[in-house]
């Protein structure tokens, strides 16, 4: 299994992306700064969440830790 990582993945091409690859079998997990939002999106598509700002290197950082 093909795992995928998303981030702006809760609107737009991010969104869109993560629908198709989800359809052709990869375990997906999508990223935001809005957790709102991405929580969401990521009910709709039945994929997973993470809380992430790529501007912010703490942001990163902890993620890297976590996973």
């Amino acid at each position: 299994m093909t795992i995928t990582f998303i981030t702006g993945g809760n609107t737009g091409l991010g969104y869109e992306s993560a629908k198709r690859l989800k359809r052709l079998g990869h375990k997906v997990y999508i990223g935001s700064r809005n957790e709102e939002k991405g929580k969401k999106a990521a009910n709709e598509l039945n994929v997973e969440y993470i809380v992430i700002d790529v501007t912010d290197e703490e942001s990163v950082k902890k993620l890297q830790m976590n996973y």
